[in-house]
Order: structure tokens, then C-alpha cells, then sequence
């Protein structure tokens, strides 16, 4: 793709920034809010383990709610500014019966009663705005829940409006999403009323598209051209908002700048991580190159760079090296076959999630491997071209295998307070560094050191880290040696000790 085709722009707040991406029913509860407890829903004490059994029935459900809400996040806004965070990138907060995540909706429409209300929402915003912080909203447009009523009444009703809403055969039977989850059934994208109902004058993005910034779309990757395109135009009517994919591939050239802005890059994350952990340098460096050669420039400067997420192994977790396997594409898919949890064709998911609680704790040793470790993947993440992004939590320790243990609460009180200083330091150098439109060169690259440069008409970074365990001495270029710039972690002179790195400006 020549770049030069692809012409578009971005809302200029969003370039050289830090994101944050928190669970909005897991980052905190504001005793603020008051609101009676919804039927049907399982209520917990902040701080206990997520749920992770399954029923009597041998189900496994997402029901547990620990009550986070948007007063919350409100009243941590000037925690959220000491880690010179930029944009604030919430969970779902639409209206959902039994699930605490709320990717699987009852009514896309509503806010959930747990999490707040629109005037909640509108005061969020207008806050964070003040100090300089943006906020982009996660929906899923993908699929909605079972007990959603306009599923409902398509599932009751052959005649009814809301029927080719859906996916139905012959026989009446649904498609669900993944084949797998039989309370998500998924839309009937093509359908042009159900696209109104997301993108109309009257629709989901319009609705909430006043109370925030931009919008990640969950599942983008399934979505069709034709509904990321409406729902960018109708996001961007009255305001230019960032439209953010959920993509764990490469995105391709014909949905950028149409359908989305930028994907959440789940490429640099898999790079970096296996960089760190196993040495593997060159996969870096092509993935970075693969991304700068076949991306827009504002794609470049704008895709979300995570550690860690929701839908993967916390990265303290994976760089401890606890059940961590090579050979695989992607370093946290402990659960793919073969594995111990494949058992004639079947996953045995309850057994898995056994291993993952049993294993959940991680030994002095193995945590403090992962922070080492984390820290110069932090550098990394901060200064390679796009947005960092922090996933809730990991900048105070916490750690966890998949859903439900990489969602637990933040330990409001309990945060590793060292681990926490690194993230505010950083993040504040990070913000004097003005990264857009830079081009990008590797100095040195081999099993443990990693230097590239990267320079623009503005300024220019030079970056270095050893992830291994000997210092290694390095060449710092001679039109950086006079700066006063510079972020160091492990430095004694012109060598990076083990797990060091630093960081010029000029």
C-alpha cells in the first residue's frame, strides 16, 4: 500500500499520547454512587477472586460483579494524570443482565445501572477533558446477549421486525458467536435496519458519541466494511472522535481511514513480549517494519502498543516464565493444543482454570524476574512508534493467567508503590518526547540488545535495552552524547547492566 493514497486524519489530541485501559466494574468503586442491586446478579467484596468454577450445571459464567463505576474512575482521574495518561479507554458500560464485562448486551441503548448514568458519564467526560485527558468507549456490535429482548422477540417471533436482526436457519436455530457461546448470538450485520439501529440519527454511536472522544469497536475484525464505515461517519458528524479496531492481525488497507482510525496491535505486543522473554530480536524488527511499511502515517502514530489486555495472559505472568511455551505464534496462547487441558478433541476448560488459579501466585523470584523484565519491555512499549497503552493494574503489580484471572480488582492500598514510581517517571519523560511523524532506524539488534533511533523535524529519541542477564556495552551516537535528556534503568556508564536501558532526547 503507497501511503500516499491514503489520506486521513485523526483528532490531533490523540497523537503522543498515553492510554490507559481499565475494567470499568474492576478499577474502582465510588461509595458515591448509590443503586439498588439488579436480580439475578452476583454480587462480591472488592478484592476477592473472580469466580472462576463452573456451576452445578458445568457452566462457566461472567456474573460476578465487583461494582466499579464512572464515579470511580472520576475520583482517581489525578492518579490517572500522575501517570501522564492522555486518554482513558473504558470497558462496555451498556446495559447487560448477567454479565460484568459487558461485551454481550441487553440493551446497547442504556448505560448499566451498576456503572452510573449518562450525567455520570457527561461528568466523566467534561473532568478529564479539563485535565487534558480524552475518553474513547469500547462496544460490542458484534453480537448482543440472549436475554437482550429484541433477541428475544426474534427467537419467539418468525414474523417479527426483529428477525433478520439475526442469523436464523431453517429450523430456527441461531448462529452464535465462535460456535461456542450460545447466550451471544450474533447480528445479522447486513442487515440495513439493524445498521440504523447502530449508526442512525437516532442510534447507538449517536447517543454516545456527545459523552465521549472516540470509540474502540470490539470485534472490528468482524465487523464489514459497510458498519465500521457508518460508524465512523456518524461518530465523526459533529466532532472528529478516534474510531480504535480490535484487530490481532494486520489490519487491512481498505478499512483504514474508512472504517477505523488505528487497531489495537496486538502484533507489537506478541513482538515485544517474545523479544524479551526468548531473545527472538529479528521477529521484532520485521514486525515493526511490516506495521511502518503498510500503514498510514496516522494509523503509525495512533495504534494502541499494549503489554497486556483483558482477552490475554497479564504480562507479569508471561515474563515470570511460568508455564510460558516457546514455539508458538503468540506467547500467551498457553491454552492451545497440544496441551494437558486436550483431551480427546474437548478443551477441559474447568481443569485449566484450576492450573490457572492453583499457579496464580507467583513465587519472590518469579515476580521479581517479571518486573525486571517489565521494565525494559516498558521502554520499548514507550518509544517504539504509537500509543502505549496500560492495561489497568499491571503498573502496580498485578498479574493472572486468562479470563477471570487476568481481570481481578485493582488493589486499591496494596499497589507495589516501587513498580509504580517506574510508570510515573517514565510516563512523564515519555510526554516531553513529541514522536509523530518520525522515521525509524535500528542501531543494533541481537539476542539481548535492542537500539533503534527515531527522528522527526521536532526532536529525535535514541533507545537501548539489554534483556539479558551480563552488561553489554553500547555506542551511544556522538549527537546525543551532549544531551541533558535522558531516562536511564540499570546504566553504569557506557553500559547497560543486566535488564537496563536508556533513553536520550534531543
Amino acid at each position: 500500500m503507497e501511503k500516499d493514497i491514503k489520506k486521513f486524519c485523526v483528532p490531533e489530541w490523540s497523537k503522543d499520547q498515553i492510554a490507559y485501559q481499565l475494567f470499568v466494574d474492576r478499577f474502582n468503586r465510588s461509595k458515591n454512587y448509590k443503586n439498588g442491586k439488579q436480580e439475578g446478579r452476583n454480587y462480591r467484596i472488592w478484592g476477592e477472586m473472580p469466580h472462576w468454577e463452573q456451576d452445578e450445571m458445568g457452566e462457566f459464567h461472567n456474573n460476578d460483579f465487583f461494582c466499579g463505576n464512572l464515579k470511580g474512575i472520576e475520583e482517581k482521574l489525578d492518579y490517572l494524570k500522575s501517570l501522564s495518561v492522555g486518554i482513558i479507554y473504558l470497558s462496555p458500560i451498556n446495559e447487560s443482565l448477567y454479565r460484568y464485562e459487558r461485551y454481550a448486551s441487553t440493551n446497547h441503548m442504556e448505560i448499566d445501572p451498576d456503572v452510573g448514568t449518562f450525567q455520570d458519564l457527561e461528568n466523566l467526560h467534561n473532568k478529564a477533558n479539563e485535565l487534558g485527558m480524552h475518553v474513547i468507549l469500547d462496544i460490542a456490535f458484534n453480537h448482543c446477549c440472549s436475554d437482550n429482548p429484541i433477541f428475544q422477540e426474534a427467537l419467539q417471533n418468525p414474523n417479527s421486525k426483529y428477525r433478520n436482526w439475526f442469523k436464523f436457519d431453517e429450523n430456527g436455530n441461531y448462529e452464535y458467536w465462535y460456535g461456542l457461546f450460545k447466550d451471544m448470538p450474533v447480528f445479522n450485520q447486513e442487515n440495513q435496519e439493524f445498521q440504523n439501529y447502530v449508526y442512525g440519527e437516532d442510534g447507538v454511536i449517536a447517543k454516545f458519541a456527545p459523552y465521549v472522544d472516540g470509540f474502540r469497536l470490539d470485534l472490528a475484525e468482524n465487523l464489514i466494511p459497510s458498519l465500521l464505515e457508518g460508524i465512523r461517519n456518524r461518530a465523526n458528524a459533529n466532532k472528529t472522535h478516534l474510531i480504535l479496531g480490535e484487530f490481532w492481525n494486520k489490519v487491512p488497507s481498505e478499512i483504514l481511514g474508512k472504517g477505523i482510525d488505528c487497531p489495537t496491535n496486538y502484533l507489537y505486543t506478541n513482538a515485544i513480549l517474545k523479544f524479551v522473554v526468548n531473545g527472538e530480536n529479528e521477529y521484532l524488527g520485521w514486525q515493526i517494519f511490516d506495521m511502518l511499511d503498510g500503514y498510514p502515517q496516522e494509523t503509525i502514530d495512533t495504534m494502541f502498543n499494549s503489554l497486556d489486555t483483558h482477552d490475554i495472559v497479564r504480562a507479569i505472568t508471561i515474563l515470570s516464565g511460568k508455564y510460558i511455551r516457546t514455539g508458538y505464534e503468540c506467547i500467551w496462547k498457553i491454552d492451545e493444543p497440544p496441551s494437558p487441558w486436550h483431551v480427546d478433541n474437548k478443551f477441559l476448560t474447568q481443569e485449566f482454570r484450576k492450573f490457572e488459579h492453583e499457579n496464580d501466585k507467583l513465587l519472590p523470584d518469579e515476580y521479581n524476574l517479571a518486573k525486571n523484565r517489565l521494565k525494559v519491555a516498558i521502554i520499548l512499549q514507550y518509544f517504539l512508534p504509537g500509543i502505549p497503552c496500560i492495561y489497568y493494574g499491571t503498573e502496580v503489580g498485578l498479574h493472572g493467567f486468562k479470563d477471570p484471572f487476568n481481570r481481578k480488582c485493582f488493589p486499591w492500598g496494596k499497589e507495589d508503590v516501587e513498580l509504580l514510581n517506574f510508570y510515573q517517571c517514565i510516563g512523564k519523560f515519555r510526554k516531553q518526547y513529541k514522536g509523530k511523524n518520525s522515521n525509524f532506524k535500528i542501531i543494533l539488534s541481537n539476542q539481548n540488545i535492542f537500539a533503534f533511533e527515531r527522528e522527526n523535524q521536532e526532536n529525535s529519541v535514541f533507545v537501548a535495552i539489554n534483556r539479558g542477564t551480563e552488561a553489554q556495552k553500547i555506542d551511544i551516537p556522538e549527537n546525543y552524547k551532549e544531551s541533558n535528556k535522558t531516562f536511564k534503568l540499570n546504566v553504569d556508564g557506557d553500559c547497560l547492566l543486566p535488564y537496563g536501558g536508556i533513553v536520550i532526547l534531543k
